[in-house]
C-alpha cells in the first residue's frame, strides 16, 4: 500500500503546509505572521517540508518599505504528484488528472451505460494507462476519489438509485486492484468542496446539484457538513408532492421526480410520445419555442424553486451554486429562479450558477485527494480559470 514519504500529521507543519497550499506564494515571515508560530519554529518546518518535497522556493517577492533583503518566496510542489478524480452516473464518466496544485493534465467525458459489472474494470484501466506513462514524481499518484450519484457513508456506497453501484464494495476491490488510497463521496458533496476552493470569500455555502438526481453539498464554517450517515443534503428525497410519483428510495412524490434532468427529459417523452428523444431534443424544442415544453420546463423551475427555498432555510447559506445541465443550455432559468426567491425571506440569498459546470465533483474529488494525502483542513485553488472550463 502507499505511503506517504513523511508523516506531516504534527500540528504546525500542517498549519504551515495549508498556508503554503492555499496562498499561490507567500514569504518565511508571512506564515509566521498568519499562523502566529515564531520564525525559527517556520524556517524548521518549511526546511523539512522542502527536503521531503512538498513546498519549494520560487525566488525573491518584494523588499519591505523599510528596505533589507527580499524574502524568498514558497508554494507547494504542485508536480510532486499526481490527484485522479472519477465522476460516474449510471449513463456517463469522466474523469480528471491533474496536479497538486490543480493543474489538468488530462480531462475526458465519456457516454456510457456504468453498472456494477464493468465500473471496476474501467476505473483500473484508465489508471494503469495513465500510471504507465506518468512521468516520475516525488509521490506518483496521491489518490484516486469517486464521485457517486448516491449516498455515500464511511467511504461505502449506501443507495444508489438508478445503478446498481450499492451492490458493489467499490472501495475495496479499487485498492486490491491498483494498490493506491481510494476515496469515495457523493457527487452534490464534492461539488461543494470544488465550490469552496475556488470560492475563498464564503465559508457558508451550498451546492445545488440537478443531473439525473437532485442533491445539495453543504459547507459550514469551512467545513463539508455530511450529517451522521452521510445523508445530509439529501434534498432529491424529500417530498414534494405528497402520494405523487413513486421514487426508488421507497417514497412517492420525491423532489427529483419532478427536478431532475432525468425526469424532465422523462416527461419530455411522455409529452411527445416519443421515449427515444433525449436532453438535447428538449433544449432544442425549448429554443424554437415550442409552448408545451415552454410550459414544462416552467413547471421543472418552479418545483426547482421550493426544493432551493428548502434547502436555503434549513442551513442559511452565504451563497448557493446551482449546478445543473439546464442551466448551461437555458441559462435565463437561473433569473427565473432569482425571481421566485425574490418574493420570500430568502430574497437576499445570492443564487450562482455554477462556473465549474460538469467538472465541479471531479475538482472536488482533488481537493479530497488532496485533504487526505496531506492532512490538511482546507484546499484554494488559483487557477486560470479559463485553462478550467475550455472544452477538450
Amino acid at each position: 500500500m502507499f505511503r506517504m514519504k513523511n508523516n506531516i500529521r504534527e500540528n504546525n507543519s500542517v498549519l504551515v503546509l495549508s498556508e503554503i497550499m492555499n496562498r499561490p506564494e507567500i514569504s518565511r515571515a508571512m506564515v509566521s505572521e498568519v499562523t502566529g508560530l515564531n520564525k525559527a519554529t517556520v524556517s524548521e518546518i518549511v526546511r523539512k517540508l522542502i527536503q521531503d518535497d512538498y513546498v519549494i522556493e520560487i525566488g525573491p517577492g518584494k523588499s519591505t518599505s523599510s528596505g533589507g533583503r527580499r524574502p524568498i518566496l514558497l508554494t507547494v510542489n504542485k508536480k510532486a504528484g499526481v490527484s485522479i478524480s472519477f465522476d460516474v452516473r449510471y449513463d456517463r464518466i469522466s474523469y480528471l488528472i491533474t496536479y497538486l496544485d490543480g493543474e489538468k493534465i488530462e480531462y475526458t467525458i465519456e457516454e456510457t451505460g456504468i453498472t456494477k459489472e464493468n465500473i471496476v474494470d474501467y476505473i483500473t484501466t484508465v489508471v494503469d494507462n495513465f500510471r504507465s506513462n506518468m512521468k516520475e514524481t516525488p509521490f506518483g499518484i496521491i489518490g484516486v476519489t469517486i464521485s457517486i450519484h448516491g449516498i455515500v457513508d464511511n467511504n461505502k456506497i449506501e443507495f444508489t438509485p438508478y445503478f446498481n453501484l450499492d451492490q458493489l464494495d467499490l472501495v475495496t476491490l479499487l485498492q486490491e486492484k491498483l494498490d493506491l488510497p481510494i476515496h469515495i463521496e457523493n457527487e452534490a458533496n464534492l461539488s461543494a468542496l470544488a465550490e469552496s476552493a475556488f470560492d475563498t470569500e464564503h465559508k457558508n455555502l451550498i451546492s445545488f446539484s440537478a443531473h439525473t438526481g437532485i442533491g445539495a453539498g453543504i459547507i459550514l464554517d469551512g467545513q463539508l457538513y455530511r450529517g451522521f450517515k452521510g445523508r445530509s443534503g439529501e434534498i432529491g428525497h424529500t417530498v414534494l408532492y405528497p402520494n405523487g410519483i413513486s421514487c426508488p428510495c421507497g417514497n412517492q412524490g420525491c423532489l427529483e421526480q419532478y427536478s431532475s434532468i432525468k425526469a424532465l427529459v422523462h416527461k419530455f417523452q411522455l409529452l411527445k410520445g416519443d421515449t427515444s428523444l433525449t436532453f438535447d431534443d428538449l433544449v432544442t424544442a425549448y429554443h424554437q419555442k415550442d409552448s408545451s415544453t415552454i410550459n414544462i420546463i416552467l413547471q421543472f423551475a418552479k418545483d426547482f424553486g421550493i426544493g432551493l427555498m428548502n434547502v436555503i432555510g434549513n442551513y442559511d447559506p452565504e451563497i448557493v451554486y446551482i449546478n445543473s445541465e439546464i442551466l448551461e443550455e437555458i441559462p435565463e432559468l437561473i433569473s427565473l429562479l432569482r425571481h421566485y426567491l425574490s418574493m420570500t425571506i430568502y430574497k437576499n440569498v445570492p443564487i450562482e450558477q455554477s462556473t465549474l459546470g460538469r467538472k465541479a465533483s471531479l475538482y472536488g474529488a482533488t481537493v479530497l485527494n488532496l485533504k487526505e494525502f496531506l492532512h490538511v483542513d482546507n484546499v484554494g485553488f488559483n487557477l486560470d480559470m479559463e485553462k478550467v472550463l475550455e472544452v477538450e
